[in-house]
């Protein structure tokens, strides 16, 4: 019923986008044209100076196959098996919590509130459904008219009121949890430390076509921090009324990762201490001036670690957590995945998710001899006939440099197949990939070639992950 009624909203969003001219500049407070016509980044001007993304915002097809919830549900399972609950937060549209503030033209490109927040609740009774925890953030961050904004008006992200609306919920969820009694308890305060003006991409494309100055993205700034008195029993972790470290500052966040000279993964290693709270995410949870994961340790009360990373789409941060020694070693109480909603999670197939799911499951212990090639840049392996498609190869190359490996898996026939995992610059390097050994050929394949782009450290290693015993 949803696609169907979001198939009949496309067709004439398409319809009408044919005969709609560019709004003209009489129509915008802020003297702006053909803000909708914009190659990089077309936007609608609303009420209250708010900006809304077309593509976005305004477009409410959202791409949750059921393929990919069915993949989510393998990486809660996954996780829940290393004593760790996945709670999804999937940051909704401007659109869906702030429609009184949408111009008339959004109606004209086919948007309709109701149906924009059925199809973004859909989601979520769907994940919930397979057994995966989110949280509703549309309905958390909902806004009547005259309450204050939760999004900046010329920039895609939440403000400081919607990064605190969005933590209390999620801490709602895990205080709820039957694990969270046990956790240890640390008091926070939050303290306000004025006004800051957030560095905006989406505002400057915007600024390029209006003639006067569109909103700054302006928010209270806030400090999360230990609590000079503590409740009893509460956590003294030594900080203090020093600002709670959850690694927003300018120096690299240290997640372990350099601390191993061939930067070889230790799964069997002494068991470190587990942290209560892991967050994952983008900008979102990555921005300072709106202090999310402050928020979020303040109203959980307990220590939260942020691993997000601004500028790697929704996968570079649980990629680099998921396959670093701080998880490996000791997986966290509760991993908080940001991700905002209108991200298409199989968008570049199947590699990124059952890669979390293998690096989830701590599966990957089965040895595979290789033979090193010339310049220690290749590795050739024959694959044991025990290998199926829903089977994982896990790499470790030996190398913290390592951000690009390509497979050339090879059938007994001969016929070859490549697949290549690139990480982005953003990421925290490690040297591990992982690659599903699905959509080849009925037989399987027979041997696989592994090239980097930077030579293998001393000893590269290669196993087959068994996703039965998740």
């Amino acid at each position: 019923m949803i696609r169907d009624t979001v198939r009949r909203f496309a067709v004439r969003a398409l319809a009408l986008a044919v005969l709609a001219a560019p709004a003209a500049a009489e129509d915008s407070a802020f003297g702006c044209v053909g803000l909708d016509q914009d190659a990089d980044l077309p936007v609608i001007e609303g009420r209250d100076g708010m900006f809304f993304r077309v593509t976005q915002d305004i477009w409410m097809q959202r791409r949750y196959s059921d393929g990919a919830v069915a993949e989510m549900a393998d990486l809660s399972a996954a996780l829940a098996a290393r004593g760790t609950t996945l709670i999804l937060a999937l940051v909704p549209t401007k659109a869906a919590t702030m429609p009184h503030l949408l111009p008339e033209r959004a109606a004209w490109m086919g948007f309709d509130v109701d149906t924009a927040v059925a199809v973004q609740r859909d989601i979520h009774d769907r994940l919930n459904a397979a057994g995966v925890a989110t949280v509703d953030l549309q309905a958390a961050l909902f806004t009547e008219p005259g309450a204050p904004h939760p999004f900046f008006r010329a920039d895609t992200h939440w403000n400081a009121v919607g990064a605190e609306r969005a933590a209390e919920a999620l801490a709602a969820e895990i205080r709820a949890h039957p694990s969270y009694d046990g956790l240890p308890k640390t008091a926070f305060e939050t303290v306000a430390m004025g006004p800051a003006t957030v560095f905006s991409a989406m505002r400057r494309i915007v600024q390029k076509r209006c003639r006067q100055t569109i909103p700054e993205p302006v928010t209270t700034r806030y400090e999360t921090r230990i609590d000079a008195a503590p409740a009893i029993g509460a956590l003294d972790i030594g900080l203090d009324d020093a600002p709670l470290d959850i690694g927003l500052e300018d120096a690299p966040l240290d997640i372990g990762l350099d601390d191993g000279a061939d930067g070889a993964l230790d799964i069997f290693g002494a068991e470190a201490e587990r942290l209560p709270i892991a967050l994952v995410g983008t900008s979102f949870s990555d921005l300072p001036e709106v202090n999310f994961p402050g928020f979020l340790a303040q109203h959980a009360g307990v220590e939260v670690i942020n691993y997000a990373i601004t500028g790697g789409g929704q996968y570079s941060a649980i990629a680099s957590y998921l396959t670093s020694d701080d998880f490996q070693t000791a997986p966290p109480s509760f991993l908080i995945w940001e991700s905002p909603i209108y991200l298409n999670p199989t968008n570049d197939g199947d590699q990124p998710l059952r890669e979390l799911i293998a690096a989830a499951g701590g599966t990957c212990t089965v040895p595979v001899d290789v033979v090193v090639g010339e310049g220690n840049r290749t590795l050739r392996a024959d694959l044991p006939t025990t290998l199926g498609p829903e089977s994982t190869l896990f790499l470790d190359t030996g190398s913290r440099s390592s951000r690009e490996v390509s497979f050339r898996f090879v059938s007994a026939e001969g016929r070859t197949r490549t697949r290549v995992v690139r990480r982005g610059e953003r990421m925290r390097l490690n040297g591990r990939f992982y690659m599903p050994a699905g959509g080849l050929w009925s037989g399987g394949a027979a041997a696989v070639e592994i090239t980097g782009r930077l030579p293998f450290g001393a000893e590269p290693r290669l196993f087959t992950c068994d996703p039965t015993q998740s």
